[in-house]
């Protein structure tokens, strides 16, 4: 029952208020006019403009709008037909002056005729024609504007759910790539039976737990993101401990934020993946400074297959996905490629928890 109440104050609730300013509109008028409210015509008056309002509203536009083109213009075309000649046959005829002028000057005004027929209230014309054509009218336009706002409606809820299986799509894409790339740095160090392997083992198990922690699509703790891209950070120290050029640096407080899962590490994999150490360091800064997440991430490289390539413009092309769909116009992401180094800096708005 309650729902049911709610339901009805949500879509009706302007229908409500467009009918208390009219009420409140045609007292105002009348009593500026002839100088009485006159409540019980007044009342008569809206009861039969409810009444042919929600009959139209209702019954016959939904009825209307589920014809095929052709019957709706020939009941359209009938229903003016008939309504016109109703209105002319019952029309009402007053009385002529001998000389062809109406009894009654318009110059005095208000006019007895109008006064009297102020007071006996409006008659059969006035209720079925006027006031029933204001209804009509009016009805109609408040209709299709309700059909307008509904739709408008369902076409945002479906924009919503098409967003949000895209993401749930991306989100899934991410964690099979991830897990490849951290066996591959296990199987690198196995084949030199480096000692660092356990250990290895032992933080990517960390970093697995953490990235199938699913938290039904919420977004996680920014201070928890940097603490895994550390632990993934030190897994490739490891692996990559000869060149001993991997520079990083986190400031800020990250605890105070949150993030969509594995975003920048998605970037940090990459960097990795494609570094060609042997020509230069891997350079990682992050700078959270008033709400605003500056990431900066360079590596050189070696130039590699265009099936590789490709395949790194898809995990890039996939993040920037994410970044529109969660981030609309909150972020800038800058990539530069000369050939032989690889930058990318991100500049993400958060917003605190």
């Amino acid at each position: 029952m309650n729902t049911f109440l709610k339901s009805i104050k949500t879509i009706y609730v302007y229908h409500w208020i467009i009918w208390l300013v009219l009420i409140a509109f045609k007292l105002i008028m009348d009593y500026s006019v002839f100088g009485q409210l006159a409540l019980m015509m007044n009342m008569k008056i809206f009861l039969f403009s409810i009444l042919f309002f929600y009959l139209n509203y209702k019954i016959f536009l939904p009825y209307l709008i589920k014809q095929n083109p052709r019957k709706i213009s020939i009941i359209v075309i009938s229903f003016i037909v008939v309504y016109v000649g109703l209105m002319i046959f019952f029309m009402p005829h007053f009385p002529q002056h001998p000389q062809g002028r109406l009894p009654f000057p318009p110059k005095d005004f208000p006019r007895p005729d109008r006064m009297m027929r102020f007071r006996n209230g409006p008659d059969f014309h006035d209720i079925f024609f006027k006031i029933g054509l204001f209804s009509i009218v009016f009805s109609t336009l408040i209709f299709f504007v309700d059909k307008w706002m509904e739709n408008q409606k369902m076409i945002k809820a479906l924009e919503f759910e098409r967003q949000s299986s895209e993401l749930k799509i991306l989100r899934e894409q991410i964690n099979p790539h991830f897990f490849f790339n951290a066996l591959n740095s296990i199987y690198s160090l196995s084949i030199t039976q480096s000692n660092d392997t356990p250990r290895v083992i032992l933080i990517l198990s960390d970093i697995m737990r953490y990235v199938l922690n699913d938290k039904n699509g919420q977004k996680n703790n920014l201070n928890d993101e940097i603490i895994n891209i550390k632990k993934y950070i030190e897994i490739q120290s490891i692996r990559f401990n000869k060149f001993n050029n991997i520079n990083y640096q986190f400031l800020g407080n990250f605890g105070h934020y949150k993030i969509e899962p594995l975003l920048l590490l998605t970037f940090v994999e990459n960097a990795f993946k494609y570094a060609d150490f042997s020509k230069g360091p891997l350079d990682i800064k992050v700078l959270l400074k008033n709400d605003i997440l500056d990431f900066n991430i360079k590596n050189f490289y070696e130039k590699k297959p265009s099936e590789k390539t490709d395949n790194n413009k898809l995990g890039i092309k996939n993040t920037k996905m994410k970044l529109d769909l969660l981030y609309p116009e909150k972020y800038q992401l800058d990539i530069n490629d000369n050939g032989s180094e690889y930058e990318i800096n991100l500049k993400l708005t958060l917003d605190s928890q």
